[in-house]
């Protein structure tokens, strides 16, 4: 199996050209669903979280209140620490043991991990190749203001957490420039795909 890491910055559209990707015939893997899983009542990460952050970041019907948990966490570096010690290392378990799953269903297939802090995960993850999405800071925050409704200074703050996104792009083995149409974008994930699969290459 063939298996491609997509990433890239807050914003840029790392689920927009996952999906392309699926378009195209591969299985998408992606670590936020995972997230939304592991997060439901009762599971051990829920347990975690409820325990370290307290009664407050839930709802009414017991759900974690991600937003209210963002604010939390995004506020102090330490708490990010410790929210971060509980999900990723479920979330990697989660993601390698679907992994393991779809290489003996499909042992021939393309499987797309969709995963915002793959380069800053190390080597947690094997993939043959890597795909940093970009765009302008301006479309991206366009894009997070329209999704998630967040401030300037919020997405200044966040962005503030991971790593520069032109210091990604040297982890890159392709870059998908995700900042004007979806049409345009999609020739450069078909480009990708042939690329690495070496379907519609000849000679």
């Amino acid at each position: 199996m063939i298996v491609i890491g997509v990433t890239g910055g807050l914003g840029t559209g790392k689920s927009t050209v996952a999906r392309l990707f699926r378009e195209l015939g591969a299985e998408v893997l992606d670590a936020d669903r995972a997230v939304h899983r592991l997060l439901e009542p009762g599971q051990p990460v829920w347990k975690k979280i409820r325990s370290g952050f307290g009664p407050s970041v839930l709802e009414p019907d017991g759900r974690i209140n991600r937003k209210r948990l963002g604010e939390i966490v995004f506020r102090s570096p330490a708490r990010l620490k410790a929210l971060n010690r509980i999900v990723h290392p479920a979330v990697r378990r989660q993601l390698l043991a679907d992994l393991g799953r779809l290489k003996r269903r499909r042992p021939r297939g393309v499987a797309v991990l969709d995963i915002p802090l793959l380069i800053e995960s190390g080597r947690a993850y094997r993939v043959d190749a890597v795909v940093v999405v970009t765009a302008s800071a301006a479309a991206a925050a366009r894009r997070l203001k329209a999704r998630s409704g967040w401030s300037a200074a919020q997405i200044k703050q966040r962005s503030g957490f991971q790593m520069p996104l032109r210091e990604k792009v040297k982890h890159a083995d392709f870059v998908v420039k995700n900042g004007g149409s979806l049409a345009d974008t999609r020739r450069q994930v078909v480009h990708v795909w042939k690329k690495i699969t070496g379907e519609g290459v000849h000679g």
